[in-house]
């Protein structure tokens, strides 16, 4: 056998390789999509079943037992209990609970394996939100698997189950980064019922080392914006030394505080970690109270960029604010007037001084930021 008819067998065996592995994909294509279709049909024979059982208590429509191992019926189920409200919620959870639907997923929740199917379980535990599940799912925010501790934080939070609140956060300080955010998103869905346990747990772990876990928790507080907080965060501030901790702080101060945390902010104001000056310049804007600017207006000659800009934006979100970044324009400091020129372009007092411009109604104000404001494109 000479080279050549090696070379044409060799060709013959990858064409023909090329040729199986694409036919197999189409066939794989060909049953998924199948398979999808089926699935599809499926679900929405299910859902006109569940519905006209929900619609007549009385229908005799049957549901073969089988269905719980349908994930078709599933999705059916989770399509249905998310558009459902009032009795027919108690309803649904009664054709569920007979069919044994949550015990099922229970039981693959605590399986060893396959991940995807416990998964899966944990995902529809938490779209049904049967609160009869809620033991299993504080059970299993501690399972080896990541993905499935977010997906039971998720159904405890959906269904308000209070007493999953502190086993929530008692995991803040195991997890990583990821999850602990995931989990400061479903205390958040909890409202008002999650800001005293959130605040024992700041301060029986604000002076520990890792400080992590203290700083969602008060990220979580200024989200849910419950204005009760404000004295204790007032005294985290006072307290506290970790700058990640401070500078989570000084935002919340700025949702919740209100005017007695003016205070605070004010000292943090003149914090020598340029962080916490730029935070307390945002959060004291925030506020909303015009005695705050004054202070604001020194901190357009601060000596970081960040604190000059956020002062700056800060002024010109509060009444009488603008005219004081008017004035900065013709201050000695050359940050200070760059800082205020771009503070006034962005609430739009240029655009508005441009337009009096072009009608001949330009005051000095006017035509002291258009110069300062055409120095600087020549520039």
């Amino acid at each position: 056998m000479n080279g050549t008819t090696i070379g044409l067998i060799a060709v013959a065996v990858v064409l023909i390789s090329d040729i199986t592995l694409l036919l197999g994909l189409v066939v794989m294509k060909t049953l998924h999509r199948k398979r999808a279709a089926l699935h599809k049909l499926r679900r929405a024979e299910y859902v006109a079943t569940l519905s006209r059982r929900l619609a007549s208590p009385g229908s005799t429509d049957p549901i073969d037992a089988r269905a719980i191992d349908d994930d078709a019926f599933i999705d059916a189920v989770i399509d249905v209990r998310n558009v459902v409200t009032g009795q027919k919620v108690e309803t649904l959870a009664g054709i569920i609970d007979a069919l044994g639907l949550t015990r099922r997923q229970e039981a693959r929740l605590r399986s060893s394996f396959p991940v995807g199917r416990r998964l899966r379980a944990a995902v529809s535990l938490a779209e049904i939100g049967d609160e009869s599940t809620a033991p299993v799912l504080i059970e299993h925010l501690s399972d080896r698997e990541p993905e499935i501790r977010i997906q039971c934080a998720r159904g405890l939070g959906r269904m308000r189950h209070t007493a999953a609140i502190d086993a929530i956060l008692e995991r803040f300080d195991l997890e990583e980064p990821w999850v602990r955010a995931r989990f400061a998103d479903t205390l958040v869905g909890f409202g008002s019922k999650a800001t005293w346990p959130l605040v024992a747990y700041i301060r029986v772990n604000l002076r520990h080392h890792d400080n992590e876990g203290v700083v969602e928790a008060i990220r979580v507080l200024g989200v849910i914006g419950d204005r009760d907080v404000g004295p204790t965060l007032a005294g985290v501030l006072r307290v506290g030394s970790d700058p990640e901790v401070l500078i989570a702080t000084i935002e919340a101060l700025g949702v919740v505080g209100g005017p007695l945390a003016i205070r605070p902010l004010r000292a943090a104001f003149q914090a020598t970690d340029w962080r916490l000056r730029a935070k307390a310049a945002t959060s004291l804007a925030q506020i909303g109270d015009p005695s705050v600017n004054t202070a604001l207006a020194r901190g357009l000659t601060d000596a970081n960029w960040w604190v000059r800009r956020n002062s700056a934006a800060g002024l010109a979100s509060l009444h009488g604010g603008s005219d004081l970044l008017l004035d900065a324009l013709t201050s000695d400091d050359e940050f200070a007037r760059d800082a205020a020129a771009e503070a006034l372009a962005d609430c739009g007092v240029l655009a508005e001084a441009r337009e009096r411009e072009e009608s001949g109604l330009a005051t000095a104000e006017d035509r002291s930021l258009l110069s300062h404001m055409a120095g600087q494109v020549l520039t």
